[in-house]
Parts: C-alpha cells; structure tokens; sequence
C-alpha cells in the first residue's frame, strides 16, 4: 500500500499496546488511499453469486483493512462493528447503505454510495448495505480499532433496535 497511517500514540494507556484507535476522518484518509492502489487490491477483487466475498489485506495494532466483493443485489444485516468506527470507500459499482443512530436517533438514512465515494462512520454506527444493482460491486474499509466482532440487529416497528446476536469476524 502507498501510505498507511501509523498508530497515534500519543494517549499511552488508552489500549494495552498505548495506542489510540484512529478517528473516523483518519479511517477515511487510509480508506481513500488505499482505494487510490489499485494495484494493491484489483488482482484480489472477487464476486460470488453465492455469497459476499470479503478478504482482510493488512492488520496492524490500530486498524484492519478489507476488500469486499458485491455480487449483484447481495448485502449484509443490520449490524453495528463491535465498538470499532470505521470508513468505506466504493471502488466499483454502487451500494445502498441504510443507517440508524443509537439513543434520541432513531431515523433511518439512506444513501447511495457510488464509485468514488466514500462514507465515514462512529464505533456507534448501526447499518445495512446492500449492492442494489444487477451489476458487482467491490468496496475498501478500515475499522479502528481492528474489526473483531460484528453484532447484528432486527428494526421493531416502533424504531428500535433488538439485538440478534453476535459473531466474531475471522
């Protein structure tokens, strides 16, 4: 990769290492610049019909990079990141991102996200994705700290979230 941004060190204590996890415009700069090298993630792109692709390119103490593969009209639960925020960057095709807040916030916020675009988000963040184009889709995204757990949600229809559970990412 060009440039990854090294861990911030300057709140010793705050994680076992001393480092702090990056912010969610720190998550965004390394998402952008890594979607930026190609030549660091095209040749490892898959889609699968069958099920969502995903495969972590680097790890470090402070955060994880993946690349995910977006089969036409696939996406992913309702889920938070387990504590970690996080940015995406679309590097092809589209998705459909649907976010919920925590706590007083309970509107749901679509957006489309299109190639060249990126989104930045809060360990708080709560959301589903899906690819809603008959065409793939491929995305960068870095968590911090490094993805470890995702929890996932079922909406009740007066707005609030129940959790369905939990799993550990590989």
């Amino acid at each position: 990769m060009t440039q990854l941004i090294d861990c911030i060190q300057d709140d010793p204590g705050s994680r076992p290492d001393g480092s702090r996890p990056l912010s969610p415009n720190a998550l965004l700069e390394v998402a952008l610049d890594l979607a930026r090298d190609a030549s660091t993630w095209r040749a490892l792109a898959r889609h699968d019909p069958a099920e969502r692709w995903f495969v972590r390119l680097a790890f470090n103490d402070c955060f994880d990079t993946w690349l995910i593969g977006w089969h036409a009209r696939q996406g992913v639960d309702l889920h938070d990141h387990g504590g970690s925020a996080g940015a995406l960057y679309v590097v092809e095709g589209e998705l459909l991102e649907t976010a919920m807040g925590f706590g007083g916030d309970s509107r749901l916020v679509e957006q489309r996200l299109t190639a060249g675009t990126a989104r930045a988000f809060a360990p708080s963040h709560v959301h589903w994705i899906v690819n809603p184009t008959p065409r793939v889709a491929t995305s960068v995204h870095v968590y911090s700290p490094p993805l470890s757990r995702m929890g996932f949600y079922e909406l009740e229809t007066d707005m609030t979230l129940r959790p369905r559970g939990s799993s550990p990412v590989p």
